[in-house]
């Protein structure tokens, strides 16, 4: 528990300090901040890996606006920070990156984002031979990937179904990489 509140309190402290630098854009009349997300998942669904954790995550992010900055087909991306909080004490995790956003039809729209992580498991490794019930993560930093699809309603309000993914991709080199997944339902405002 004492951890899941030190990643919020960290979470929010960040989202303050960005908020505050650059609250106002060169006009000085908009908000830095352009989207609040909220949702409920369900947490370590397995997808890519065994499931060991279970439950509920809450789930919350903050997206700003686009770099002007476009990158060849992708289009600019909105940074993003957020936290996943798991509701029975496994791995929680906050998160920072970038988000690509894609208009479809019908007031559809699908988001794919890609960053880094931070997560509280409580065991990074466990030793040989032993059997244990949360996830091995091999390190704290992961990569985090996400896709969401969605429909917008009532002009800024959306919903959406989205997955996202931690690992460390067997880059650090770590015997460890079971991943996590998650699954679920987010609530958006657009600013």
């Amino acid at each position: 528990m004492i951890k899941n509140v030190k990643i919020l309190l960290v979470s929010f402290l960040l989202i303050f300090l960005v908020n505050t630098s650059y609250a106002f854009d060169k006009k000085g009349t908009s908000s830095f901040i352009t989207e609040v997300k909220t949702g409920v998942v369900a947490h370590d669904i397995g997808l890519f890996g065994r499931q060991k954790e279970s439950g509920l995550d809450s789930t919350f992010e903050f997206l700003f606006r686009k770099i002007d900055y476009n990158l060849l087909w992708l289009g600019k991306p909105r940074p993003h920070i957020g936290a996943t909080i798991n509701m029975g004490g496994d791995t929680s995790q906050a998160y920072a990156g970038i988000t690509w956003d894609y208009k479809l039809p019908k007031r559809m729209f699908f988001n794919f984002s890609w960053g880094l992580t931070y997560h509280n498991g409580d065991k990074i490794h466990s030793p040989n031979n032993v059997v244990t019930d949360k996830k091995e993560l091999g390190s704290n930093i992961l990569f985090r990937e996400a896709a969401e699809i969605g429909w917008n309603f009532y002009g800024k309000d959306s919903i959406s179904l989205r997955f996202d993914h931690i690992s460390n991709a067997n880059l650090w080199g770590e015997d460890a990489n079971e991943g996590l997944d998650t699954f679920g339902v987010v609530y958006s405002y657009r600013f």
